[in-house]
């Protein structure tokens, strides 16, 4: 579970899980990824993170992320 009191850095940190998972999968990152059977969108782009971080909705840049985990028992 994720929770966050900025949007941006939330999707920034939830990309990156994705990604991961992805990597792991053996699929490409959401941003290489062509159209395929699951997905018809021609441009996987996710630049709506960056874009909403340079309009200063909230923080894009993960040096800025302040990302605590925790480990529930």
């Amino acid at each position: 579970m994720y929770f966050a009191t900025d949007p941006v850095a939330l999707d920034k940190i939830g990309l990156q899980a994705i990604d991961a998972k992805r990597v792991a999968s053996g699929m490409t990152t959401v941003a290489l990824s062509k159209p395929d059977d699951d997905s018809h969108y021609l441009n996987c782009q996710v630049e709506h993170i960056e874009l909403a971080g340079a309009l200063g909705l909230g923080v894009f840049d993960e040096k800025k992320i302040d990302l605590k985990r925790f480990k529930l028992a």
